[in-house]
Formats: structure tokens, sequence, C-alpha cells
């Protein structure tokens, strides 16, 4: 990288760090931020915006062990993601003095030996990793039994610390062409031994052009794997309830051999249109997209084979992904979310037929969004008992609910209920 570039760009970090904190603070995604600032300086290229968002990402990361702000921080933040130095972080080092410590790139070491690294460079003792979340945390974490709290809380932190790969979904007609084409773009993937049609990619590939060649779906493996769990039959009539912009809806498609109906829903028309264009083809008279606030009954008159509610939730089990997430999220949001939850829960099952499937998803780890739930809702309508299904990963039998943790899937984390309605 020429120096000019490399000084415009240590130049450019802390105003864009700040802005971003102040956008977290009114609880704003940094994505979105982030988009909107990229839009808003069009002379940034792909090369500005690669290092601009690898920095901001590292830094909410690591924020609970750095803050308050400062070059010298923004440049550990980096450097214990990175596996290789950066121009721009180089400068930042030496323009703050942190270069008096001659740092290396940390991203291949454990977050324990991170946390060595990082109070070698504050001058600290190793911080906690307990800082790296909210102090509410391991309060709402969900803890299986016969696991001690405090383990299986610093286990959840240090998987949040992990990027997660990206996740390809492939149907089974298209599976050997992606295979053949992930090779020829010499893309490092490797399929899933358990979840047909999940490919794990290395990196950060070029998906325009392989789009352009070959079908697929951009859809984390926890994801994926509520879709395994309703496991439509074909010819059966869905309803996605939370359709979002559609890949539970694209993936039962896909699982009910395109022969089928779906009514997707959302509360954002915005969503459903992005559904309706990535359903086009193949799968575009399978799939009803209706706009539905949750109070009018979108299909009178109508039951469903199942019904799938993707709730919204506090998305903790995301927070590997979005790391400024955690820093927006609050108690509150999870009491919240709950109420809607169980509206949703209550309303979906009216629509399922008997002898039907409601499937319970929530891309999330608390107590009160997940099991709490469902226990509240098998007490309040008898007519429905959770259905025994064998976890997607694993194949080991369940009772019906299904956790995916991070460290076990190498995604997001997912809790996921199915439930029979017995009359």
């Amino acid at each position: 990288m020429p120096p000019k570039a490399a000084r415009k760009q240590a130049e450019l970090a802390e105003p864009l760090i700040r802005q971003l904190e102040e956008a977290v603070s009114q609880g704003h995604p940094v994505d979105q931020a982030l988009r909107r600032h990229y839009r808003e300086h069009s002379e940034f290229g792909a090369r500005d915006r690669r290092f601009f968002s690898a920095l901001v990402f590292s830094w909410f990361r690591w924020r609970g062990w750095l803050a308050p702000l400062s070059p010298a921080r923004y440049a550990m933040a980096y450097l214990l993601d990175a596996v290789e130095p950066h121009p721009a972080v180089t400068i930042l080092a030496e323009q703050s003095g942190f270069s008096r410590l001659n740092p290396q790139p940390a991203g291949t070491l454990t977050v324990v030996e991170k946390a060595k690294h990082a109070g070698h460079w504050l001058g600290t003792p190793p911080p906690a990793m307990e800082r790296l979340v909210p102090a509410w945390f391991p309060t709402q974490v969900y803890v299986p039994e016969d696991t001690e709290t405090c383990v299986h809380s610093l286990r959840c932190v240090a998987a949040f610390q992990i990027r997660p790969p990206t996740w390809l979904r492939v149907e089974r007609g298209a599976r050997e062409r992606v295979s053949a084409a992930l090779a020829r773009h010499k893309i490092p993937a490797a399929a899933h031994s358990q979840v047909a049609g999940a490919i794990r990619l290395q990196g950060s590939p070029d998906f325009e052009r392989l789009s352009a060649e070959v079908p697929f779906e951009v859809q984390d493996l926890a994801s994926q794997c509520v879709g395994w769990i309703c496991a439509p039959a074909r010819g059966e009539h869905w309803w996605d309830v939370c359709a979002g912009a559609g890949g539970k809806s694209l993936h039962l498609v896909g699982l009910m051999e395109h022969a089928g109906e779906i009514l997707a829903t959302d509360v954002r028309s915005s969503s459903l249109d992005a559904l309706r264009e990535r359903a086009q083809g193949l799968c575009r008279n399978m799939i009803t997209c209706r706009v539905w606030d949750g109070t009018r009954d979108p299909a009178p008159g109508q039951c469903f084979d199942g019904v799938l509610i993707d709730a919204p939730c506090s998305g903790i089990g995301t927070w590997a992904r979005n790391p400024d997430a955690r820093w927006r999220t609050t108690e509150r949001d999870i009491a919240q979310r709950r109420i809607v939850q169980e509206q949703l829960l209550l309303a979906g099952a009216d629509k399922v037929r008997p002898g039907g499937r409601l499937v319970y998803a929530v891309c999330t780890l608390t107590a009160a969004e997940t099991q709490a739930v469902i226990t509240g809702f098998l007490g309040a309508r008898s007519d429905f008992q959770l259905e025994a299904t064998p976890h997607p990963l694993t194949g080991q039998a369940t009772s019906g609910q299904v956790w995916i943790w991070p460290w076990e899937a190498d995604s997001n984390g997912m809790f996921i209920a199915r439930m029979k309605r017995t009359g």
C-alpha cells in the first residue's frame, strides 16, 4: 500500500470509530451505519472499506478490554484479530507510542493468550474475560444441566470473540456444480459432514462472480438447522411467520422439493420485497408474501401443515458476527422480546392443523427467551406437545428442544423447539 494511502486511513480511523461509538450508544447497528458512511464517501475504494470494516468490528469485539477510545487502543484491537500487520495500523501505533512495545498480530492465539498480550500492551494484569460482555450476561444466559454457570458463561464469551465462517446452502441438484466452481475459483471450502448442502467457506470470496455461475444461498449453519427441524414434506402448506428476507422460506421450498405452498409474512414490506426478488424462478409461485403486523388473521379460514416462528429476539447468538450488538442490548430488550415471542406463539398455534407442526426458533442464548417461553406456551396450550427430533448437527435424539452452541457448530447460536398439535 502506498504510504500516503496508509497515512490517510490512519487519519480517518479515529473520527470514524468515534462516529460509530455514538451510533451504537443510540442503538444503531454498526453494519448499517458503516454502509451509510460508505455511501456518503464514494471516494473510499474496496481496499479502504475492507480496512475500516475490519478495524471497526475488531474495536467493538475487544472494546470491553480496551476502552476508552485512543489510536493506540484501535491498533491493539486490530492486532488482536489480525494475522498480519497493516500499514495504517503501524502508523497508528507509531503516532501513539504503542510501537515501542513491538506489538505483533495475535489473531491465531487463544482468547486467554490474547488477554496476556492485551495486559502487556496496556501495562496491566490480563483483563478478565467477563469484561468482553455486559455485566448482566451471566445472569441471563441459559445454562445446561450439570454445567457450572461460570464455566458455561466464559465458554460463550470465548466463542463470541471468534467470527464464524461464511456458510452456503446449496440444493441437491446444484452441489456438484457449486463444488466445482469453488475449486475453480480456489476458494477453500468444506461440506458439513451431517447437514446436507451446507458448505463452510474460508476467507471473503467474491460472491458476485460466484453467484453469476452457480446457484446458492448464503445462510448461517444454525439458520439451516431450523429448516431441517421443520422437516416439511413434499406438497405441504407452511406459514413462515417472521420471514424477513426469506432465507428460511427458500430453504423450506428446497426441502419440499419445490412442491407445496408457503405464506411468508413480516411486518417490514421492504424485507418481503427482497424475498420476492430472491424467489424469482422455480419457487416464485410457491411463496405468497404478505405484510402482517401480528393483529388480524393473515389467512382467514386456512390452517397449515406447519408454522415456523423465527421470532424477534435479543440476538445474543449473533454476537460473534455482530460484536457491537452486545453493547446495544439490555436486559429490558430481553423482557420486551419475550412478550412479543409469547404473542407470536399463541397466534401461530391457532393456525396449525390438528397433527401439524409448530416450530419456534430464536438466535439467542437466554433462558427467558428460550425454554421459559416454551414452558409457558405448553402450559397454556395443552393441545401441543414437544415432538422428538434428531439434532441436525449430530443425529442424536432430542426431546424436541435443540440448542446450537457457537463452539459446537462454528456458527451463530440458536435455540429451536419443535411441537406437534395433538388435537
